[in-house]
């Protein structure tokens, strides 16, 4: 590197060294401008420390006021409208006229079986996808914490000893002690620092969201395998005891066959009711055995699991929503929240990107001492310091400073898409629920009308195939209807439970306990 240096009087034994450097960086030329104060005044405790002092106050006092002109070249944010209607369609059925606009009443008080919510807390407890998320929490905040430390002085103290000597063994050997303060801080005019500190505090709060999101994804997961466990075990009870009853009618209809009252087709038509029946009984019972082993992986434990006890509805309050759900409530959900805070991040990296366009000072300032004997390394006389403000200002760097801000653009457009994104994805996930929340309500109470009409008409055919006035194959029929609506009002019933968690979480509930 050619230097070129002019020395002139600035007071007494104090020098001025102006150094000129062209950088030598891979594709990028920058040219350095330091200005050197060095003193070589006695190291005393009486000149030397006043005249240190009184300088280190003047710098301080400057840099005060050159930092309060400091500027930030991050667009100013604005929150992106919502491509989504004000309000949501609610129909009649889904309105609770009492409350006034939408509260997250809490998880514990949504679900009302004291089964789920302790399964929910064991869960919050031992989940690894949690705990993954809470570490990527600390790793963000650990990545601000190492960003935002560039934006203030760095102080490092050194201290070493050097041996000399002749190589021939002429000179005799000597050794010499130094130590030295060094403070040095980047004056930040044009924000570039601060930007990427902000941009790391938007990502740690995004990362914060994150953690909300899996958090309320878990007590869905935890409720929703459950609820598909209490399913499992409810359709296998079913079918066993449908599988008694149809043990009944055979020895029934072998009672007819030894009277002459039937046939032997009937008879077999009872036998194979039984083992399409006993089919269904394995195939429950594999479906239960894969419920508890999800329930367990969701839990994080493999423990013994509480005993099932069916579906007896009553286990979910319902969501208690107002005649005019505004969209803007979407705006609370961790989702779309944590989409914001990354919107905040790619502004601030926009600044930072802008700021490298201009220059940037540094300034450097050090206290030395040197002697041959360690005892008189601070009272030889031999201390000095030094003062380098520098300023580097970017001249030719084959277009890196503008490829950085372009990308910075595009990546803060791709972050209002996927703002925009998330924004319609959760108002279709309410609207989603709402709509299912009808349609499931009146599939419900048809379906059990229609198991209530069912229940009668078996009464009937068992009556009328006793009596001889029908076939056998009236009576299978009305016990093949019963047990199939059985199973779809069971279907239907962990289908709107499932439902009313999706809609809960969809309106942001799960975080709050």
């Amino acid at each position: 590197m050619r230097s070129r240096s002019l020395s002139t009087d600035y007071s007494n034994n104090d020098n001025i060294v102006i150094i000129l450097s062209p950088g030598k960086q891979r594709a990028f030329g920058k040219v350095s401008l330091s200005i050197l104060w060095t003193s070589f005044e006695p190291f005393t405790r009486s000149a030397w420390t006043r005249s240190v002092m009184f300088k280190l106050k003047l710098l301080s006092i400057s840099t005060i006021f050159i930092l309060a002109g400091c500027v930030s070249l991050a667009p100013e944010y604005q929150r992106p409208a919502a491509p989504v209607p004000q309000q949501f369609s609610l129909s009649r059925n889904s309105l609770t006229p009492a409350v006034n606009g939408y509260q997250d009443t809490g998880w514990r008080n949504f679900f009302v079986d004291p089964q789920v919510t302790r399964l929910i807390g064991e869960a919050l407890a031992n989940n690894r996808n949690l705990r993954m998320a809470a570490l990527k929490v600390e790793e963000a905040r650990a990545q601000f914490n190492v960003t935002d430390a560039d934006r203030y002085p760095q102080l490092n103290a050194s201290s070493g000893i050097t041996y000399s000597g002749g190589l021939k063994g002429d000179k005799p050997t000597t050794q010499e002690y130094d130590a030295g303060l060094e403070l040095r801080y980047e004056l930040d005019f044009f924000g570039k620092l601060k930007n990427m500190s902000d941009a790391d505090r938007q990502n740690y709060f995004a990362s914060e969201e994150a953690r909300r999101a899996v958090h309320i994804l878990l007590v869905s997961s935890v409720s929703q395998s459950y609820f598909s466990q209490q399913l499992a075990y409810e359709q296998l009870r079913i079918a066993r005891e449908t599988l008694k009853n149809y043990e009944q009618s055979y020895a029934f209809v072998e009672q007819q066959l030894v009277t002459g009252s039937t046939n032997v087709l009937a008879l077999e038509q009872a036998r194979g009711q039984i083992e399409s029946t006993r089919a269904e009984i394995a195939k429950r019972e594999g479906d239960l055995a894969q419920a508890n082993n999800a329930l367990q992986l969701v839990l994080g434990t493999y423990r013994a699991l509480p005993p099932e006890k069916g579906m007896k509805g009553g286990e979910i309050a319902p969501v208690k929503l107002p005649s005019n759900l505004s969209s803007q409530i979407l705006l609370q959900r961790p989702d779309i929240m944590e989409a914001e805070y990354q919107l905040k991040a790619a502004d601030a990296n926009i600044g930072a990107a802008r700021a490298a366009f201009f220059p940037s000072i540094t300034l450097t300032s050090g206290l030395s001492a040197s002697s041959t004997e360690l005892s008189s390394l601070f009272t030889s006389g031999s201390g000095m310091w030094n003062f380098i403000p520098k300023i580097e200002i970017p001249i030719f760097n084959a277009g890196r400073n503008k490829a950085n801000l372009k990308l910075a653009e595009i990546r803060q457009q791709q972050s209002v898409v996927n703002y925009e994104q998330k924004i319609q994805s959760a108002f279709k996930d309410v609207s989603d629920t709402l709509a299912l929340r009808d349609s499931l309500s009146q599939q419900l109470e048809s379906q059990q009308r229609y198991l209530d009409s069912l229940q009668i008409t078996l009464q009937r055919a068992r009556g009328l195939y006793a009596s001889g006035a029908v076939s056998y194959i009236e009576v299978l029929d009305a016990e093949r209807s019963l047990f199939a609506t059985q199973q779809t009002i069971l279907d239907l019933t962990y289908s709107r439970q499932v439902n009313e968690i999706n809609l809960f979480t969809a309106l942001g509930g799960g975080w709050v306990e």
